[in-house]
């Protein structure tokens, strides 16, 4: 059975504009290789403060089938790409359910 979910993510902790962009480019490869579309996942990469972070949101809800199964994957594979590519690097995942009630 699928669900509605929206999610929205932020990785901190990235050295410079490089790092930013290479991980950027691997959660926009994991995105397509997870079967959601470019355009439903917008993402990008910003300076505050000296500091470069990525932050990412699903524009509106996205139907995902068996979601319970799914999920600790996807969560997974967004963990493992950060840090292979930035050890020290934090992520955060955060998901909303829309047809929980």
């Amino acid at each position: 059975m699928g669900v509605d979910i929206m999610f929205n993510f932020e990785v901190h902790g990235l050295a410079d504009e490089a790092q930013a962009k290479s991980v950027l480019s691997t959660l926009a490869e994991l995105v397509i290789e997870e079967g959601l579309q470019e355009h439903e996942v917008g993402m990008g990469w910003s300076v505050e403060d000296g500091q470069h972070w990525i932050s990412g949101e699903t524009d509106y809800p996205i139907g995902i089938s068996r979601f319970y199964a799914w999920r600790p994957h996807f969560e997974a594979a967004f963990r493992e790409r950060v840090h292979a590519l930035v050890p020290t690097a934090t992520a955060a995942l955060n998901w909303q359910r829309l047809d929980a009630g």
